[in-house]
């Protein structure tokens, strides 16, 4: 069985914001005229409209139509991927900016508690989405691997995952939690928000294909720039 009309109609309309063609502010036609272009009743575009209201890539706005949202980045969950890749094959520009590789002398116990050794190098970067700041990220990784990776390499690959690749190891399995936080004074500044705006904070410990633990990593960006996406089955 085909999908209903209206999921089609969503599912065109997310695929012409993908491309381009309805970019962020946007605002989309009205519901008739949207009607009168897919050949379906005025019911059936709003309840395509609301699939994609609900996954906030449309905002509703009271008197004025509907407009196409800011837009973020969506990841989906089981897709061990860098930054860097998925903006990549969303046909978005990355960006990293602010990099700091140095000893950590006080790691954090999920970094201690996970990653072999007794001294750990600590990874800092600030991740741009289209020259704005987007997310920032701090990595610890075991001596032998932080002593190996340059400020400049990080720079140029804009990827650690990428700069692993370059050191033969190969990633293959992680394991993530997820929080809302409150971005604190050094957070918000990073990331261009204001003290205790609501960030999306995601721990991930990631082992290679050997079972090695070789990087834990916090990540945190701001609620309206970043989504999860999860599918459920029966």
């Amino acid at each position: 069985m085909g999908k209903p009309a209206y999921q089609q109609i969503a599912d065109q309309l997310r695929q012409e914001i993908a491309d381009g063609r309805w970019k962020s502010g946007d605002r989309l036609p009205g519901e008739i005229e949207l009607g009168e272009l897919f050949g379906v009743s005025r019911n059936t575009v709003r309840q395509a409209l609301n699939v994609l209201t609900q996954v906030n890539l449309l905002q509703r706005r009271r008197g004025s139509g509907t407009y196409v949202s800011e837009q973020g980045m969506t990841h989906t969950l089981g897709d061990l991927r860098s930054f860097t890749d998925v903006m990549r094959d969303l046909g978005l520009r990355p960006g990293i900016r602010d990099i700091v590789i140095d000893p950590d002398p006080s790691p954090p116990f999920n970094a201690t508690d996970f990653l072999p050794g007794a001294h750990l190098w600590r990874v800092s970067r600030v991740r741009l989405h289209e020259d704005r700041p987007f997310c920032l990220m701090v990595s610890w990784v075991p001596d032998e691997i932080g002593a190996r990776i340059h400020a400049e390499d990080l720079a140029r690959t804009q990827s650690l995952y990428a700069l692993f690749g370059e050191l033969g190891i190969s990633l293959r399995e992680a394991s993530e939690k997820i929080r809302a936080e409150a971005a604190t004074a050094s957070q918000a500044r990073d990331l261009g928000v204001a003290e205790g705006s609501p960030l999306l904070t995601i721990n991930r410990w990631t082992s290679d294909t050997s079972g090695r633990p070789v990087e834990y990593v916090s990540s945190s960006s701001p609620g309206d720039r970043y989504e999860y996406f999860v599918k459920l089955t029966q």
